[in-house]
């Protein structure tokens, strides 16, 4: 059986299990959803025998259709007054034909009115959009800035998080400490690194890697206008095919959003510090980005500029830290209710030298077509349901 027939029978098993639940006495069984079919091309070949521009390969120097294409479902039910259960199933164009995973389950249990704790796997929430991540309509680009949202692979958190809400006005202001593990977790392995990996120059290779004693926070203070939030992390991370063992990861990082009348404001900044031997295949790295937007009628113009850049890396390191700036013309129309088109093009100039996040350096000598950037087009529609 092909893994995209299994992924059509788990996405159609949901509809089979909800009448099962609601018959074993739980109530408030509900079921929602979001759907991302998507469209990308890069203007350049960076390797004479790859169509791979993205250093994930998803973007590629011809029309593609996998890069950001995808569908969730969600199933939350209440067990009794206090306790309720929720579960995610994803499926990405881009990760095993479209086979399906479970991006979330876990159990939530209300302790008091402000306070809830919650036990199983939870969404990392590392950044202004972490739990919504995978829902393209929630959020104005076509992809969350890569600069910051790449600093960070590990998505999800086994193990449990308190939800500490406290209400001032028109304010909610929230407390997240959260503690756990990680486990099957991957990221792409840098092109510098693939020769101690045993592959060859421009493939693209996943390494796996699992975080221990993961602990840290999430803090955000949010309105009906605006959301501020700051968030800090420490683990240990292994990855045994890089002789990783152990090796202390720091990440911490702050962001803005506001939707005040017409106009439409993102910014974040964030910073990861890798301590030992994991130094050399993922350098200390810092990023920011900023999204400034405003709306006419259903229609919402913005602009995102975008920067990662060395962060202090020790004169040792023999790692290559990964620069470059980038800047994004993005386009949203409102198509109804909870669906939307949105258009971008987004120029990637990675810094003199360096390759930035593409998989290969626009100047170097492998290119077909020389140039010092890189032009991305997309377009996609989001729905939600």
């Amino acid at each position: 059986m092909s893994k995209k027939i299994v992924g059509i029978l788990g996405i159609s098993l949901v509809w089979q299990v909800l009448p099962a639940m609601a018959a074993t006495g739980l109530e408030g069984v509900s079921l929602s959803g979001f759907l991302t079919a998507g469209a990308t091309y890069a203007d350049k070949q960076l390797l004479t025998n790859s169509n791979a521009v993205s250093q994930d390969g998803s973007i590629e120097s011809t029309p593609g259709f996998t890069a950001d294409s995808r569908l969730g479902v969600q199933i939350s039910a209440k067990v009794n007054q206090d306790v309720s259960i929720t579960g995610q199933l994803l499926a990405k164009a881009r990760e095993d034909n479209s086979n399906v995973k479970a991006d979330w389950a876990f159990v939530t249990y209300r302790v008091n009115e402000p306070v809830s704790i919650r036990a199983g796997k939870i969404k990392f929430p590392t950044f202004l959009i972490s739990d919504y991540y995978e829902v393209g309509y929630a959020y104005p680009w076509i992809r969350p800035p890569q600069e910051v949202y790449s600093l960070n692979p590990i998505s999800a958190l086994n193990g449990l998080d308190m939800l500490a809400k406290l209400r001032f006005g028109d304010m909610t202001l929230l407390f997240q400490p959260y503690f756990g593990v990680s486990r099957g977790a991957t990221t792409v392995a840098p092109q510098e690194a693939l020769s101690a990996l045993g592959q060859a120059a421009g493939s693209i290779y996943n390494v796996g890697f699992t975080a221990d004693e993961l602990h840290g926070f999430n803090l955000s203070l949010s309105s009906d206008i605006f959301t501020v939030r700051l968030g800090a992390l420490k683990t240990q991370v292994n990855a045994s095919s890089l002789g990783v063992f152990s090796d202390e990861t720091k990440f911490s990082s702050a962001g803005v959003a506001m939707d005040w009348k017409n106009i439409v404001l993102y910014s974040e900044v964030a910073k990861r510090e890798i301590e030992g031997s994991a130094n050399f295949a993922f350098p200390n790295q810092k990023a920011s980005y900023a999204t400034l937007g405003y709306r006419f009628g259903k229609w919402l113009p913005l602009f995102t500029t975008a920067r990662i850049s060395d962060n202090g890396n020790p004169k040792t390191l023999l790692g290559t830290p990964l620069k470059q700036s980038s800047k994004t013309l993005g386009l949203r129309y409102e198509v109804g209710s909870g669906s939307a088109l949105k258009f971008e093009a987004q120029k990637i100039t990675p810094d003199k030298g360096t390759r930035g996040l593409l998989i290969a350096n626009p100047n170097g000598a492998a290119v077909k077509d020389k140039g010092d950037h890189v032009m991305f087009y997309g377009i996609t529609i989001d729905v939600v349901f």
